[in-house]
């Protein structure tokens, strides 16, 4: 497997009168997990979203995976902050669906195809039981289990996750590391996150990376 790697040359990204990248350059491996760290405010949202090319930075060159944001977004799957409130009393199943024909725009599957594909994404999470419970009635841990099924939908090769442990218990800590370990090895999908606090991964089997964000550069 070719490793990831993001790489800024002299990129700097602003939003409003804050300076987030400040003509920042840096090659990251991006192979495993990898962790971006910074204090509130820091701006660790933007700086995921302008990988993904939602967000353009003003200045410089900015390569994920080896391509431009917009090229690479198509490799990536995205899980943000907040999760999707809409339609909380369809089931899981009608939401996986939904996302999936979203994924192939253009070229819709079958709603059988569909309804296998869906399966086999929530089973991949260790989600399946949860398949036809309204996704409104989900605890904080199980909503996670089914966004991340959401973000493998077009098979990436990199899952940018944005604080995918806010609100979630020490219990439901570990079971989403372990998760991700198991991504890693049966998928070869590596994973780039930010989190606050600590986590414990030194017995995951994936290599990890802590970086963080500060003083308008990356640092790791």
């Amino acid at each position: 497997m070719k490793e990831a790697h993001l790489s800024a040359q002299d990129v700097s990204l602003r939003v409003g009168s804050q300076s987030i990248l400040n003509h920042a350059t840096f090659d990251l491996p991006l192979t495993g997990l990898t962790i971006l760290r910074g204090h509130n405010g820091a701006g660790k949202t933007c700086v995921l979203r302008a990988l993904l090319g939602i967000l353009p930075h003003q200045s410089g060159t900015l390569l994920l995976l080896g391509h431009p944001p917009d090229v690479a977004r198509h490799q990536c799957g995205y899980m943000p902050q907040k999760a999707d409130q809409t339609a909380p009393m369809l089931p899981v199943i009608s939401h996986m669906k939904a996302c999936l024909n979203g994924a192939h725009w253009g070229f819709p599957f079958s709603s059988k195809t569909t309804r296998h594909h869906a399966e086999a994404l929530l089973r991949d999470v260790d989600a399946l039981p949860l398949a036809y419970r309204p996704l409104g009635c989900l605890s904080g841990g199980e909503r996670q289990r089914i966004a991340l099924a959401q973000a493998l939908a077009n098979n990436p090769k990199l899952l940018i996750l944005d604080e995918p442990f806010a609100a979630l218990d020490t219990q439901n800590h570990k079971a989403l590391l372990q998760l991700f370990g198991q991504l890693y090895q049966q998928r070869r999908v590596n994973i780039l996150i930010t989190a606050h606090g600590p986590l414990e991964t030194a017995s995951l089997p994936l290599p990890v990376r802590e970086v963080t964000l500060a003083r308008g550069h990356i640092h790791g």
